[in-house]
């Protein structure tokens, strides 16, 4: 936003009163002047005080804050905007005087880079050479809004209709297609929703709910508010957390729209021949519109150098099913997962709700495959330089297969000069090392080097099932030639060990319980007693 930037520009100080002026006291923020310095002379009301916009407000505190700061330049009221710098107020197609959009539409036209839409075929719409005047609107006075500027039928749009096409030249036409428009405005409004989606984990019901003037402070940090509607009558306003970029495309999305109101809307306002006062229908068919933009991607490929867009079902749904696997693999991101997904109640009561919900599933396994690589690798590069200075870095079944991995990836990087030069460079070391281990599955209490042959925990599956993918509930890290513990696995093992050790002092032990125990005890200990080689190399 350009008041974020503004804020943020050392060099920008905040007008204030001079003096006492009209019962504001000297050193009140001039609000208006500011406003209109802001946005061109477009308008005073940024900071409109007395709306209950919680947008308003925070823009108001976040000026304030540099006022109490001392980040101030103090005017008089006479001279605000002069001393702003040179305010050129456009004039607008709604609430002017006429002869003030007549000056505006001589001005746009006296300016030959400006190039006039104008009708390629003929349809319904109009005779092909006929300028397209809604277009024509947006053009001379920057707005989307409509006001008829050109289509009233008065004498006055009659004399503008005719202005431009006297100064309508074959270098100035810029050919329009009935579609055109309405395809670009398509795409945009697409791009916006999947954007939105896909970085705030809302269902399309609370998407298709988002109204104007939508961002809001929660917190300290930006937000969308909009209404939940699944599951709950009442519609309550609720919050969701967001990046600057998602700010961006909700407020083009809000510049599309023509509803007065909701942010998604149908690309066609209301019928003319419809009653006064008719909003039309807010909201759009969501998965329609992304089919279409997956469609215009792909076929545009040539000219816009994007990449393809694999085939596939894309449904809104899946956005926030997607990043929510993705932040439940973050740390702590099973506590933000459930604040951001509204589950933060029910998770106070069963702690398996949003857990399952960014739960991988078969539908979306393929997709991440190489994003879990690549974190696994990410976590090896540690050991990786332990492992550089000859150190075991591992223990466990499986150690002998990890160190070998890891002295290969060190021997490829010290024998070829172009690695070696990129040595310092993590990404080099992290693509190498999940070539490696494009297996390897970290866990809490060991990590598993993946091999379906030698896998300990297959023999609990049936024939059919076994081979496809590690049972972690099955695991058995002191057994499994796949199984690699290292240092930050320890604190597990030598907690249990003394659990098991307090539980062996009990007198009223059953013998089987207490075999159990000492059977255990034992396997733990054999565990416990590697991790000294480790410590001792580190």
């Amino acid at each position: 936003m350009k008041l974020a930037a503004w804020v943020q520009d050392p060099a920008s100080l905040v007008p204030v009163h001079a003096r006492d002026f009209r019962g504001y006291p000297a050193g009140t923020v001039m609000w208006s002047t500011l406003s209109l310095w802001l946005t061109g002379g477009v308008s005073q009301g940024v900071f409109k005080a007395g709306r209950d916009s919680d947008r308003h407000q925070m823009r108001r505190r976040m000026v304030q804050q540099l006022a109490d700061a001392g980040r101030v330049r103090p005017v008089t009221a006479k001279e605000g905007r002069a001393a702003l710098g040179v305010v050129d107020q456009p004039v607008r197609g709604r609430n002017r005087r006429p002869d003030d959009v007549d000056a505006q539409v001589k001005k746009w036209l006296a300016d030959p880079a400006n190039r006039i839409p104008v009708r390629r075929e003929s349809s319904v719409h109009g005779p092909a050479g006929e300028p397209v005047w809604l277009t024509l609107e947006s053009r001379v006075f920057g707005t989307v809004t409509r006001a008829n500027v050109f289509t009233s039928g008065t004498a006055r749009t009659r004399q503008r209709q005719q202005w431009v096409r006297e100064a309508i030249t074959e270098d100035r036409t810029d050919y329009i297609e009935d579609g055109d428009l309405e395809h670009a405005l398509r795409m945009v409004r697409a791009a916006c929703y999947v954007f939105i989606a896909a970085l705030t984990l809302m269902r399309d019901s609370e998407l298709q709910e988002i109204e104007r003037n939508s961002i809001v402070e929660h917190y300290g940090s930006p937000a969308i508010a909009s209404r939940k509607v699944k599951h709950d009558e009442s519609r309550p306003r609720l919050k969701w957390w967001i990046t600057e970029p998602v700010a961006q495309a909700v407020a083009v999305a809000e510049r599309l729209s023509w509803h007065d109101s909701h942010i998604f809307a149908t690309l066609a306002p209301p019928s003319g021949f419809l009653p006064e006062g008719t909003r039309g229908r807010a909201g759009f068919d969501a998965f329609r519109d992304i089919d279409f933009f997956i469609e215009n991607i792909n076929k545009t490929l040539d000219r816009t150098g994007l990449e393809p867009i694999p085939e596939g079902l894309v449904r809104p749904h899946m956005f926030r099913k997607t990043m929510a696997i993705i932040t439940a693999q973050q740390p702590d991101g099973e506590i933000a997962l459930g604040i951001q997904l509204k589950h933060a109640a029910r998770r106070a009561l069963a702690n398996r709700v949003t857990a399952g919900y960014g739960r991988m599933d078969a539908n979306w396994s393929k997709e991440f495959d190489n994003q879990l690589e690549l974190a696994a690798a990410r976590r090896l590069v540690e050991l990786l330089k332990a492992r550089r200075q000859g150190d075991p870095v591992a223990v466990g079944p499986g150690a002998a297969r990890l160190h070998a991995g890891l002295d290969k990836v060190i021997k490829a990087m010290d024998s070829d000069p172009h690695l070696q030069a990129q040595i310092a460079d993590e990404r080099m070391q992290v693509s190498l090392l999940r070539d490696e281990f494009a297996q390897l599955h970290f866990g809490t209490i060991n990590h598993c080097l993946w091999q379906a042959s030698t896998a300990e925990c297959q023999n609990q599956l049936p024939p059919e099932q076994r081979g496809k993918q590690p049972l972690l509930g099955a695991c058995q890290p002191g057994k499994c030639r796949n199984s690699v513990l290292t240092l930050k696995n320890a604190p597990y093992w030598i907690a249990e060990e003394g659990d098991l050790q307090d539980t062996l002092r009990r007198e009223r032990l059953s013998p089987p319980r207490r075999e159990s125990i000492e059977i255990r005890l034992t396997e733990v200990q054999s565990v416990t007693a590697q991790f000294a080689n480790l410590e001792g190399a580190h």
